[in-house]
């Protein structure tokens, strides 16, 4: 039976990849999905049939599969993923029972057929808890097989489950008649090294899955519009007040969908470099039509660059969500298709909403193409990320005006511009001293250490090491690993191999201490010091000498500077010595002690001394201590002073209306 089953699946397989040949497969199709699936929006309930095929491709046979059940978080206060928040602060006191939400699967058959399911494997599923001990979590399952799925095999598997469309509570679910779909199906597991890797739904985590081709029919209201992972195939209008909308795409490794009856659509063929482009379709919230063009503008940066630094996007679609206020769906990412976020106002100059579309398209590089487990290594995902859209948006906008939230309305100062080193630092200070920055998600002692690690740390190591090893031939590097590991599942070595394979020596050094470390970076000039040279006086060699000076030592000075390790961090530093005549010279220093003296013999003193003075180090917890002037400038300082006497009159004016 199981032969036939291996058999009729490769069959059906070709089938499909024939009627697509015109768009070749990227990669293996290891975990496909063909689901129809009903929303009710009256009892706001999903109803699905799911077939899922599967290849063992791995060296190791199995004799289970894994399934996530991501909805089941939502299903009741003692999910691991609500205990988190709960712990976290989240208030669960105003959920009412129609917020709940959960998946129910129903029945797990083998295919015999094409069409004919075979034997019922749902008669004794398993519930797994792999990283804790609750047993009432229920985010993930397992069911035993009649006999082992061997390497190479290829079998399929009927779901038919129904869910139940929780209130937002993060991610996806439904406000009003906005619904945000996502996880929302039978989800298998990645069976890797002979075991599966299917962990909890946990608060800090997002996800994990192998690619496959998704043949997805979704059935609603027919006042209703759509977006989707992957190409709109088609719609068919039911006759009783609902619509079946298809969508196809291969090659990536999840699929989420919105609808509402509110959205304006837009639609864009972009060329975002010759010969190669992309159909963009925006889906907007009313109340922000006005910021349209600012959302087209920022996906087009996006894909125009990223494109050009991290390979060629190879999808024929971006569909880019406006989610609906308060539905916590904003700022996620699927493959092809992600959410935005956006301020009612949004002055020019506030990164609202480019930052976070940009931010969001990125992820379909280092979680869609890549495919980073963001489980166990989400600063590979975050933390490269945050990198890709801090670049990119300096690129294409220059520096973000400094900005802050007053009631939710951002008010923005237009003199005072963010530069590119301030990105993640201020989190970074505050959690250096928490967590490695390699740690399973839900794994760091807080939320504010997961999300300075992941997200701001990751950031600024791909800042430094730009800067190490220089643009140009950092540039080609992060293409390398980027293009080198499509459609795969790289871990930190791999990316850490291709780091030192362009650096031309083992950067291990820098990893251990960076990624797997939790001390500071911080170099700092201590002090400097010029001391006119003093004639010898006294008995030499059995003779008296006066202390008259020479001419060759007239006027000479012994000065010294002092540089100090005050982190933990050992990197190789330079340190710029500057001279009263204007000289400049630069000392190297293997920054391993302690501390480090360098002294000259000078006829002028030293007036400054600056450690890492090209700003190599944006790791670097504390600039401030980088430099030391006996004569520093004032200006800058009187002229901030003035701009925050002035800002705090404003603030202080504000809230004395406020008062009144």
């Amino acid at each position: 039976m199981l032969k036939k089953t291996v058999l009729t699946s490769i069959i059906v397989f070709l089938f499909i990849s024939f009627l697509y040949a015109f768009e070749p497969l990227f990669c293996p199709q290891i975990a496909s999905y063909k689901i129809e699936v009903i929303l009710d929006t009256e009892n706001n309930t999903l109803e699905a049939h799911e077939i899922l095929t599967w290849e063992n491709n791995t060296e190791e046979p199995t004799s289970e599969l894994w399934f996530h059940l991501y909805w089941n978080a939502f299903q009741n206060s003692q999910s691991t993923f609500l205990r988190e928040c709960s712990r976290m602060g989240y208030d669960l006191s105003d959920i009412g029972k129609d917020d709940w939400g959960y998946c129910r699967v129903h029945s797990i058959k083998l295919m015999e057929d094409q069409d004919i399911p075979g034997e019922d494997l749902s008669l004794s599923p398993e519930y797994k808890q792999p990283d804790d001990t609750n047993d009432r979590d229920r985010t993930v399952f397992s069911v035993q097989l009649p006999r082992s799925i061997e390497p190479g095999e290829t079998i399929s598997i009927e779901i038919i489950f129904s869910s139940k469309v929780p209130a937002p509570f993060s991610r996806t679910g439904r406000y009003k008649d906005y619904y945000f779909i996502a996880q929302w199906f039978p989800k298998i597991g990645v069976f890797q090294d002979g075991m599966w890797n299917c962990h909890q739904y946990h608060a800090d985590s997002e996800y994990f899955a192998d690619y496959g081709t998704y043949d997805i029919k979704i059935t609603l209201p027919s006042s209703f519009k759509i977006g989707a992972t992957g190409e709109y195939q088609n719609k068919t209008n039911n006759g009783d007040g609902t619509s079946t909308h298809h969508f196809y795409q291969h090659s990536v490794h999840d699929f989420a969908w919105t609808a509402s009856p509110d959205f304006l659509r837009f639609v864009e063929d972009y060329e975002f470099t010759p010969g190669k482009s992309v159909k963009i379709t925006l889906l907007l919230q009313p109340y922000h039509k006005h910021l349209k063009q600012r959302y087209m503008d920022a996906v087009k940066n996006a894909v125009r660059f990223a494109s050009t630094w991290f390979g060629d996007y190879p999808y024929p679609t971006i569909t880019c969500v406006d989610p609906a206020y308060n539905s916590r769906s904003g700022g996620m990412e699927y493959p092809t298709f992600f959410t935005g976020g956006a301020y009612f106002i949004s002055p020019k100059g506030v990164p609202s909403p480019e930052g976070v579309t940009i931010h969001e398209f990125g992820h379909n590089y280092f979680y869609g193409l890549i495919g980073t487990n963001e489980f166990e290594n989400a600063w590979m995902d975050e933390g490269m990320n945050s990198f890709l859209d801090t670049i990119i948006y300096h690129q294409a906008y220059g520096e973000p005006l400094y900005s802050d939230d007053f009631f939710g309305i951002p008010v923005a100062y237009k003199k005072v511009t963010m530069p590119i080193e301030s990105e993640g630092i201020s989190s970074h200070r505050k959690t250096w001293n928490k967590d490695p920055m390699q740690r399973y998600s839900w794994g760091f002692m807080d939320q504010n250490s997961y999300g300075a690690n992941s997200y701001g740390k990751g950031q600024l190591m791909m800042l430094t090491l730009q800067r190490m090893l220089g643009e140009e031939l950092f540039s080609e590097m992060i293409k390398e690993y980027s293009m080198r590991y499509w459609w795969k599942h790289p871990k930190p070595d791999d990316f850490f191999s291709v780091v030192s394979e362009f650096a031309g020596e083992d950067m291990s050094w820098f990893f251990n201490q960076v990624v797997y470390g939790s001390d500071k970076l911080d170099y700092s000039i201590e002090y400097i010091k010029n001391q006119r040279q003093r004639a010898p006086e006294g008995f030499f060699d059995n003779q008296y000498v006066s202390g008259q000076k020479s001419e060759n030592e007239e006027g000479l000075f012994l000065s010294e500077v002092l540089v100090r390790r005050l982190g933990g961090v050992k990197v190789p530093v330079e340190i710029l010595i500057e001279f009263r005549s204007g000289k400049k010279i630069i000392e190297n220093w293997d920054g391993k002690k302690r501390w480090q003296k360098f002294t000259y013999k000078t006829p002028v003193k030293i007036t400054r001394a600056v450690v890492d003075p090209r700003f190599v180090y944006v790791l670097d917890t504390n600039r401030t201590n980088n430099s030391f002037s006996l004569n520093p400038k004032k200006r800058a300082a009187y002229k901030w002073v003035m701009n925050w006497m002035v800002w705090l009159q404003h603030a202080m004016e504000m809230f004395a209306k406020l008062g009144s």
